[in-house]
C-alpha cells in the first residue's frame, strides 16, 4: 500500500513541481520571486515521498509482515476537512495568524488531541513561525 500511495503522491507533486518551475521569476534578482515558495514545497514533498518509498520497497524486499490497512476513522477525517474548508474560506476576515491558531486548534480537537498545552503550544507555535518566517524573514506584510 506505501509503494501504491507513494507511486500516485510522487506523480501528484513530480506535477505539481513541473507547474512551479513554470511560474515567473522574480522582478528583483535579490528578492523571492512568486515561484520559488511552490518549489521548495515541491522539492520538499518530493523527498518526503521518496523515503516512504523507500520505506515501501525495503518492507517488501524483507517480506516483514504487512499490517492490515483499515479506514475506522472516516469521521474525524470528514471534520478535519470542513474544519480546514471552514477556515480557508473566512481566512481573510480572520486573518492569517488567528485563522492558522484556530486551524490548528481545531483539527488537533478533531483528530483526538486532548490535552490542552499542547493545543495551545502548537496552536501559538505555528502562528509565531509564520509570523516570523513571512513578515520578519521575508518581508511580507499580512494587511
Amino acid at each position: 500500500m506505501d509503494i501504491l500511495a507513494g507511486v500516485v503522491l510522487l506523480g501528484v507533486f513530480g506535477l505539481y513541481g513541473w507547474h512551479a518551475l513554470q511560474l515567473p521569476g522574480p522582478m528583483n534578482p535579490n528578492g523571492i520571486g512568486v515561484g520559488e515558495f511552490p518549489v521548495i514545497i515541491a522539492v520538499t514533498s518530493l523527498v518526503a515521498v521518496v523515503l516512504m518509498l523507500g520505506v515501501g520497497v525495503l518492507k517488501c524486499l524483507r517480506r516483514s509482515v504487512q499490517q492490515m490497512v483499515t479506514t475506522c476513522r472516516p469521521l474525524p477525517v470528514v471534520l478535519a476537512v470542513l474544519v480546514v474548508l471552514g477556515i480557508g474560506t473566512y481566512l481573510d476576515k480572520l486573518g492569517p495568524l488567528i485563522g492558522v491558531a484556530v486551524l490548528s486548534a481545531l483539527t488537533m480537537l478533531v483528530v483526538g488531541e486532548r490535552r490542552p498545552m499542547q493545543i495551545i503550544a502548537v496552536s501559538l507555535g505555528l502562528s509565531l513561525g509564520l509570523y516570523a518566517v513571512f513578515v520578519l524573514a521575508l518581508g511580507v506584510s499580512f494587511s
